[in-house]
């Protein structure tokens, strides 16, 4: 659950519910509904949590367990976005490395953001299958299989599924991990 490993770094870090709240633009309410588990919090919202609190937004999502250095494809930390039709799954054991790897799957017509997000880490991203419409920077890409973009850390970007039929699947390296 995100709830207690959020309420677990807030303390850690002599952070009140309410300094995170104000700090990610949320009712200190909404923070202690995120920390009880009683609502998941929207891939945004989770963004500025992890941002506050310096970690990847991946972070939530690991076992506590010390990992191996193979990551088996039934052992991956995933997590998705059911109402955006996203699924990411990272690639790298752990986030303790310089560098993150995830592969992530867009079912037809969904996006990663609402709006073009910046992040901190440098990213690499390779089309495996479909189509990939990404908004960077403010211009947009249309990459094809087995395209690649490079997008520099802190320029707000976004990715697009733009068929209305076919599944997008990608893979993006980041450094430092940021996603």
């Amino acid at each position: 659950m995100i709830g207690p490993k959020v309420r677990a770094l807030r303390q850690q870090r002599n952070m009140t519910m309410g300094d995170l709240a104000h700090a990610t633009g949320l009712t200190p309410s909404a923070m202690s509904q995120i920390e009880r588990g009683r609502v998941d919090p929207a891939i945004r919202t989770l963004r500025a949590i992890a941002d506050t609190l310096r970690v990847p937004v991946f972070y939530f999502f690991l076992d506590e367990a010390h990992p191996s250095i193979v990551v088996r494809k039934h052992q991956r930390a995933h997590f998705t976005f059911p109402d955006r039709n996203v699924v990411n799954e990272l690639l790298t054991p752990d986030l303790q490395r310089k560098l993150e790897v995830m592969a992530a799957t867009l079912g037809p017509g969904a996006s990663t953001a609402d709006i073009p997000m910046p992040h901190a880490g440098d990213e690499c991203l390779l089309v495996l299958q479909g189509q990939a419409s990404l908004e960077v920077g403010g211009s947009q890409y249309l990459l094809e299989t087995e395209d690649s973009i490079y997008i520099d850390a802190g320029v707000p970007h976004r990715i697009t599924n733009p068929s209305n039929t076919e599944t997008l699947r990608y893979v993006a390296a980041i450094t430092p991990p940021a996603f």
